[in-house]
C-alpha cells in the first residue's frame, strides 16, 4: 500500500477531506465511520505488533481503515491473494467471513486486489449489490478502476472502493486520506 508522500498532491486534494462537499448520506456515514474514524478498535495493539517498524509508519493507516471497511460491510466472504497483511486485518474484523478464490464468490462479499483482473475476468464476474471492491495502488490502475460498473466509488489516492448497490445514486468521490 502506497503512502501519500508527495506535499503537492496531498495539497491540491486538500478540499476533499473529512466529507466536505458529500451532500449523500450513504458517502458522509461511510465517510465518517470508516474512512476518518480515528477511535482504536479492539485488535489493532495485537495486530500492529506484527508489523515490521518500518510498516508501522507507512502502511497502518491503510491497513487500520480496511479493518474499519470489513467491520462496516460484515461479508459473508473475503476474495484477497493470502499472503497479504490486508487479508489478517479483514478476517481479524470479520471472523465469520470465510476467505475464497475470485471464480467461487457468490454475494455479500469483499473483493481486495492489489493489481485488477484483466477485463474478461471483470466482465464475466457478476458483481452482486453487496459486494465491495478494494483496489490498491489505485493511482496505477485509475483508468480500470474507472470502467467497472460500481454505482458508487471513493477515489483515496492509493486505495479505491467501489460499491456496486443498485439503490445508491451513483457518484464518484475524490477523498483526501
Amino acid at each position: 500500500m502506497q503512502v501519500l508522500t508527495n506535499p503537492l498532491v496531498w495539497l491540491r486534494r486538500f478540499r476533499h477531506r473529512c466529507g466536505y462537499g458529500v451532500h449523500s448520506p450513504f458517502a458522509f456515514g461511510f465517510l465518517t465511520q470508516v474512512v476518518y474514524e480515528r477511535n482504536a478498535f479492539y485488535a489493532f495493539r495485537e495486530l500492529d505488533g506484527r508489523l515490521a517498524w518500518w510498516q508501522r509508519f507507512r502502511v497502518r493507516r491503510s491497513l487500520h481503515m480496511l479493518f474499519r471497511l470489513a467491520n462496516y460491510v460484515r461479508p459473508r466472504q473475503i476474495v484477497a491473494p493470502a499472503s497479504s497483511l490486508a487479508v489478517l486485518y479483514m478476517q481479524t474484523a470479520c471472523p465469520n467471513a470465510r476467505p475464497v478464490a475470485a471464480g467461487d464468490a457468490l454475494s455479500s462479499t469483499l473483493i481486495y486486489l492489489q493489481s485488477p483482473w484483466n477485463e474478461h475476468d471483470t466482465a464475466n464476474h457478476p458483481f452482486g449489490p453487496d459486494d465491495v471492491l478494494v483496489l490498491d495502488n489505485l493511482h496505477r490502475y485509475r483508468a480500470w478502476f474507472a470502467s467497472l460498473p460500481a454505482i458508487v466509488t471513493f477515489d483515496l489516492y492509493d486505495i479505491g472502493i467501489a460499491f456496486f448497490n443498485p439503490k445508491l445514486n451513483r457518484q464518484h468521490y475524490i477523498i483526501n486520506f
